[in-house]
């Protein structure tokens, strides 16, 4: 009588090793869909009518106006271009063409930036004296990679938004805190120019500030704003983000943003 045959024997033999084999390709398969699946997910866009839902939310009187001194509440849509990375897999999306941001009030207002359900963020501005306004507080909350991050920091009332007098402002400076991180806060005013909406010139100031962390995460966060002299409105927004975490599930992670908006129109949508 012959003997089993040679790969038979071979796999009699080894069927542990051919058992490995079996779960580390299933491992593998289940990474490779994770990767396509969640890792390389564009993202879920926030609409207009997600958009309303959440100003509505937030705003305690709808409809209500604020001073003249700060953006009327309301949903505003803005022109958009860019994305973000990380640094490792390749793990990229980009931002939809249209985003809405979202502002709420009256006494302050709160500026939020809806462009997907994994990235949300924003600032909340207050007058503080001389026409001036204040960013007293930042705060986003993002997920890439099945990876969330919620971060906020406070700043004090030189962290100005909008200084006092643009035209012989120079440069700023004050230090904002959040949950372990120190975030050096410097500001300057570049110009004043006009920005064309709807076949209508305003009149903006155009300010750099600039973000850099240091603590749980590090890095540089500059943003340039054109900003309507006549309310405090974001008529545009520039946007670079390149911070780095020394250690996660991923080991030494670096995180890059980079972002272009252009409002639509200065009339609120309610």
């Amino acid at each position: 009588m012959e003997g089993p045959l040679p790969a038979l024997t071979w796999i009699s033999h080894h069927r542990f090793w051919i058992l490995g084999l079996g779960l580390t390709a299933v491992v593998v398969a289940v990474a490779l869909g994770v990767w396509f699946f969640m890792l390389r997910s564009s993202g879920t866009q926030i609409d207009l009518r997600q958009a309303l839902r959440l100003y509505r939310q937030g705003e305690h009187a709808p409809g209500a106006g604020t001073s003249g001194r700060l953006p009327p509440p309301g949903v505003y849509r803005y022109r958009t271009a860019g994305g973000e990375q990380l640094s490792i897999g390749g793990i990229s999306r980009s931002f939809p063409p249209t985003t809405e941001m979202v502002v709420t009030g009256p006494n302050c207002a709160t500026v939020m930036w809806y462009p997907l359900e994994q990235h949300t963020e924003g600032l909340v501005v207050c007058p503080v004296g001389n026409r001036a306004l204040a960013m007293t507080s930042a705060t986003s909350d993002e997920e890439i990679a099945g990876v969330r991050t919620v971060d906020t920091f406070h700043c004090p009332n030189g962290a100005y938004f909008l200084p006092p007098d643009p035209a012989h402002a120079g440069r700023w400076h004050t230090t904002c805190r959040g949950m372990g991180q120190h975030v050096e806060f410097t500001g300057k005013v570049l110009g004043g120019s006009r920005v064309q909406v709807g076949g209508r010139w305003f009149p903006t100031v155009h300010v750099r500030l600039t973000l850099s962390f240091s603590g749980s995460e590090s890095g540089t966060n500059p943003t340039d704003y054109w900003v309507s002299t006549q309310d405090g409105l974001i008529l545009q927004e520039r946007e670079t983000v390149d911070v780095g975490e020394a250690s996660g599930p991923f080991g030494a992670v670096r995180y890059s943003e980079q972002v272009r908006l252009a409002i639509d129109s200065v009339a609120p949508i309610r």
